[in-house]
């Protein structure tokens, strides 16, 4: 608590206690006296009040700026890490799935169309595609919503692979171990940064094909 404030208390409670033991005519007279002080000194003190409470509301609008200033910028970076690890992927997807033996024509990169989900890289030749979702680091939410939302759908997305066999496969720049066995347990192609830069694939055994 403020010491003038502490102060100002101590001041009200001494002159009551003053007023209480001077007679009548005195203590009215002390009483007006204390009446102009204490008036003027709720005015001061209200005065304070007002400009403490505004200095407190800017700078909670000034934090509040500073805060979304660097939500923005964080929110910046995040995008920019995803679009990064999509370009990675996009470049070597071809010759890693040619080397599983699927042979690829052609690599789309964020495919999309109009009130539709977007799909990060969708890979095909004439019968094949396989559709990959990429993250900077693997989050189990991610798995989940592939798996259950994003590819289940593809077809009805996209009407003109409705005969083509597709595949699932996710990729991310950091991915443990236990985390591509699982992936490939689930079904999906697993696509990983080699230290050279170069994209490897794992092939699942049971693929999931829609």
């Amino acid at each position: 608590m403020d010491d003038s404030f502490l102060d100002y208390l101590k001041r009200v409670t001494d002159e009551i206690r003053e007023i209480q033991k001077n007679s009548a005519a005195e203590s009215k007279a002390r009483m007006d006296r204390f009446g102009e002080w204490l008036a003027k000194s709720s005015a001061e003190f209200d005065q304070r009040i007002r400009e403490n409470n505004e200095q407190i509301r800017k700078s909670r609008e000034e934090f509040n700026r500073s805060m979304a200033e660097v939500n923005r910028n964080l929110g910046g970076i995040g995008n920019t890490q995803g679009e990064i690890a999509e370009d990675l992927f996009r470049r070597n997807t071809k010759a890693a799935l040619n080397d599983y033996g699927i042979p690829i024509d052609q690599v789309h990169h964020n495919l999309r169309t109009t009130g539709r989900r977007e799909y990060d890289i969708v890979a095909v030749n004439a019968k094949q595609a396989v559709v990959i979702e990429i993250k900077t680091k693997l989050k189990a939410k991610d798995v989940e919503r592939f798996l259950q939302t994003q590819l289940p759908q593809f077809k009805s997305a996209f009407p003109e692979f409705r005969d083509y066999a597709v595949y699932g496969g996710m990729g991310a720049l950091v991915i443990s171990k236990e985390q591509e066995l699982e992936l490939c347990g689930l079904g999906l192609f697993v696509f990983t940064q080699g230290e050279d830069g170069i994209t490897r694939v794992r092939k699942p055994e049971n693929p999931i094909t829609l």
